[in-house]
This record gives C-alpha cells, sequence and structure tokens, in this order.
C-alpha cells in the first residue's frame, strides 16, 4: 500500500504545480530589464498558478476543501494563468500594440460571460468552465498562427500546436464520457507542458535575439575600428596636404612678390628716366619711356587679374548649368580676333557637345588655352589649332586645344600648371598664371589636365570633365 506522502507527491497536479512554479520563480529571478514587460506577465502567472493550485490540491487532500468546491476554484485559477499567459505573449510578440493588461481583463471577462452563458443555455452544463478554457487556447492558436505568418518565426507554430493539448484533452474526455472529476484531475498535464514550452521558447528566443544583437555589436565594433584606422589615415594625409599648402603658399606669396616687383620697380626706374628726358627737353626719348611705363603698368595689372581669378576659381564652387560649348568656342573667338585677328581663321572646332559646368570657368580654360597656342605659333603661317571632344570609357567628356606651333620640351610638362611657371617667356611672356587657372578651373569639376607635346611638332593640351 503506498504511503499517503508518498501518494500526495505523485499526484500529477502536485508535480505540476512544483514545476510551474519553480519555472515562474526562474525567470523571474533571471530576467532582463529588456525582457520584464512580458516576463513578469509569464512567469509570473507561471508562479502564482504554480502556488495556488499546490495549495488547492493541499488542501483538497487534507480534507480543509470539498472535491466539488476545488473544482470551480481551480478552473477559475486556470483562467487567470492562460490569460495572465496570452497577455505576456502579446506583450513580447506585439509590444506596440494592444496593453498586455486589457488582454488579461478581455479574456477573464469574455471567459466568464462564455461560461455564463453556455451554463444558462445548456442549463447548468458542469463542463462550461473547461469549454470556456478550451476557447481560450483555441483562439489564442489561431492568433499565434497569424503572428506567424508576420513575423516567420517558427517557436509561433510550436507554441501553437502545443496550446491545441488541452482543446485535445477536452474533446477526448467529451468523447470518452468522462466525468468532471476526472477530466480536472489530468488537465494541469496540458497546461504545465504549455508552461514549459513557452518558457523554453522564450529563452531560446532571447537567447537568438542577444547573439544577434553580439553579431551587430562586434560588426559595429570592427567598423568603428576600421574607421578610426581610416580617420588617422585621414588626419595624416591632410597633414601633409595642410604642410604641401602651406610650404605652396610661401613659396607663391615669394613668386607673388618677386613677379609683381618687378613691373613695379622697372616702372619706378623708367618714370625717373622720363622725368630726366622730359626737364632735358628730349620728348621723343619722354614718350618712349612713357610707353614703357604703361607696358610695365599693364602686365602688373594683368597680373593681378589673374591672381584674382585664380582666387574666384580656388574659393567659390562651380555653378554647374548647361553649357553648349560650340557656342562658348565662337565667343572666345570673336574675343581673341581683337589681339589675334586671324583666331576665327585658324581655330576649328566641330561637333562640340553640351556639358553640365561652370560656363564663366569653361571661358577661362578656353581663353587661355586658345590664347597660348595662338601667341606662341604666332611665327607659324601655317599655323592650325583644332577643338576637339570625345567621351571615354567612363563616359567622361575629354577636351582638348591641339595645335602645330613650336612645342615644347616634354621633360618640362609637369612645370606647365604650375604657377608663375614661363617655358616660353622669351618668345611670348606671360604672367605664368594662365595654365594655373587651368588645371584648377578643371579639378573644381572634379576632372583632370594634362599636355604632350615635342619641340617642333607642335602641343595638345586637354582636360577633363566628369558626367553631372
Amino acid at each position: 500500500m503506498t504511503h499517503p506522502v508518498l501518494s500526495f507527491f505523485i499526484d500529477i497536479r502536485i508535480l505540476s504545480a512544483i514545476l510551474i512554479a519553480m519555472l515562474g520563480a526562474t525567470f523571474l529571478l533571471h530576467a532582463s530589464q529588456r525582457s520584464w514587460p512580458y516576463v513578469k506577465w509569464l512567469a509570473g502567472s507561471a508562479l502564482v498558478f504554480g502556488i495556488t493550485q499546490g495549495l488547492l490540491v493541499t488542501a483538497d487532500a487534507l480534507d480543509w476543501i470539498s472535491a466539488e468546491a476545488a473544482g470551480p476554484v481551480g478552473s477559475l485559477l486556470g483562467l487567470g494563468a492562460m490569460s495572465a499567459l496570452l497577455a505576456g505573449l502579446q506583450a513580447c510578440f506585439s509590444p506596440d500594440g494592444v496593453h498586455p493588461r486589457r488582454v488579461f481583463l478581455g479574456a477573464v471577462v469574455g471567459a466568464l460571460a462564455l461560461v455564463v452563458l453556455m451554463s444558462t443555455v445548456m442549463r447548468g452544463w458542469a463542463f462550461a468552465g473547461p469549454a470556456a478554457i478550451t476557447v481560450i487556447f483555441l483562439g489564442a492558436a489561431c492568433w499565434l498562427v497569424w503572428l506567424w505568418s508576420r513575423d516567420r518565426w517558427a517557436g509561433q507554430v510550436v507554441l501553437a500546436v502545443v496550446f491545441l493539448g488541452y482543446p485535445l484533452l477536452f474533446f477526448v474526455a467529451m468523447s470518452a464520457d468522462m466525468s468532471l472529476l476526472q477530466f480536472r484531475q489530468v488537465t494541469p498535464l496540458p497546461v504545465s507542458i504549455t508552461f514549459m514550452f513557452v518558457m523554453m521558447l522564450m529563452q531560446q528566443r532571447d537567447a537568438q535575439i542577444l547573439a544577434r544583437e553580439l553579431q551587430e555589436r562586434a560588426r559595429a565594433e570592427q567598423a568603428l575600428q576600421q574607421l578610426t584606422d581610416s580617420l588617422e589615415e585621414i588626419v595624416r594625409s591632410r597633414t601633409r596636404q595642410l604642410e604641401e599648402i602651406i610650404q605652396g603658399l610661401r613659396s607663391f606669396a615669394g613668386m607673388v612678390s618677386h613677379d609683381l616687383s618687378g613691373p613695379l620697380r622697372n616702372a619706378s626706374s623708367l618714370a625717373e628716366l622720363a622725368l630726366h628726358d622730359f626737364r632735358a627737353g628730349d620728348v621723343v626719348a619722354s614718350e618712349r619711356s612713357l610707353e614703357m611705363i604703361r607696358r610695365e603698368a599693364q602686365r602688373a595689372s594683368t597680373m593681378v587679374n589673374d591672381l584674382l581669378t585664380l582666387a574666384r576659381v580656388d574659393q567659390s564652387p562651380p555653378n554647374a548649368t548647361p553649357v553648349d560649348m560650340q557656342a562658348l568656342l565662337r565667343e572666345c573667338l570673336q574675343s581673341l580676333a581683337l589681339q589675334y585677328p586671324r583666331a576665327p581663321g585658324v581655330v576649328q572646332g566641330a561637333a562640340l557637345p553640351v556639358v553640365q559646368a561652370d560656363a564663366s570657368l569653361m571661358r577661362h580654360v578656353l581663353m587661355n588655352l586658345l590664347g597660348n597656342a595662338l601667341k606662341f605659333g604666332a611665327e607659324r603661317a601655317d599655323l592650325r589649332i583644332t577643338v576637339e571632344a570625345r567621351k571615354d570609357d567612363g563616359g567622361a567628356w575629354r577636351f582638348s586645344v591641339v595645335d602645330n606651333g613650336p612645342g615644347f620640351d616634354p621633360s618640362r610638362s609637369g612645370e606647365l600648371f604650375q604657377p608663375f611657371s614661363r617655358l616660353g617667356e622669351r618668345v611670348a611672356g606671360g604672367t605664368g598664371l594662365g595654365l594655373t587657372v587651368v588645371k584648377r578651373a578643371a579639378e573644381r569639376h572634379g576632372g583632370t589636365v594634362g599636355a604632350v607635346s615635342a619641340p617642333g611638332q607642335g602641343a595638345s593640351f586637354w582636360w577633363t570633365l566628369p558626367q553631372a
């Protein structure tokens, strides 16, 4: 004969109550702050249900309460536990949806109303309470399937199958004509299984979320390290660039002061000579000195204008608009014809495109390159200058100004685009800033410049304009 105490502890209801209470307590003790909004409902319902179910079974075993009275109380406790469980699942899967408290109250009130309705319609049907809980389980299963169709988390399908355990037991009991007391003795089993699967799947879900967050954090830390390394390299590169700029500014300031001091010093000396000739009554010599003063002043003025142009190119962002390069070439030739009358006859440019660029900067580019070609090729009777345009493989436009003039030493091509660099100063003079303006204008558009030549074989200057 089994000892009464042993019989008590092997009762499935006591074992289920202890198991559910331990699960609830474990979850509450190890819940994170992030999971607390739903764990407090899930684990809280398990803990309260396990304790109250254990106390109810104990009271029944000690004959402190009759089996007839324990049944309704147990059903009410099961109803509250399942309602709280649904509230916790709502807080977990749809945190921005209906508040869990409303889900809990709605399930409790709806189930009680259903019990009253079935008892009234079926004249005191004993299984009205279990039938109401069955409806809750079926509704929860359908809801979990709908959540799975939205979230595609397999755990929701598993929970939906588990939630069908109680309804399956209910239909088996109805088919086997099981008494209400017998049914209530086995109902803790599906409820315990439901709680176990819920807790286990919630732990798995939290572990997956945590693992994903750790992977994302690791990737973020790796990206941050790469960004830090790249920023350090950028800082070093910018530091080198600033050092080069500072050194360039020092050289630039020296060249400006040297080149501007030349015409000013010459003008001062010529003014003294003109004054001396004027006092001596030599009108012809005075006029000659004054003409030379005018030229030196014009040279200084041109240099200042070129410096201002260079400053505007460096400081002002390009104002990109559609520019008809063919029409712009005609305008430039009209301006150049005032100084070089044969310009329209020796310059050819066919099928030039319309591009997105700063019209003012493109005018500077054409005027400088065409002006240089006309100036250095002035002694050639058969001078020919061609303006060409073609697209490269990347879709960028490549323009070039090709002439058959005297050309230049290719070993000195690196000096062409430097400020105040004048390879042909003895032949044609100049400020040495024109090609610097061309280079800066192309770079402001994101393009590049270059030149190829050989002595006596002409020259080809080119620049590129990337796609807008």
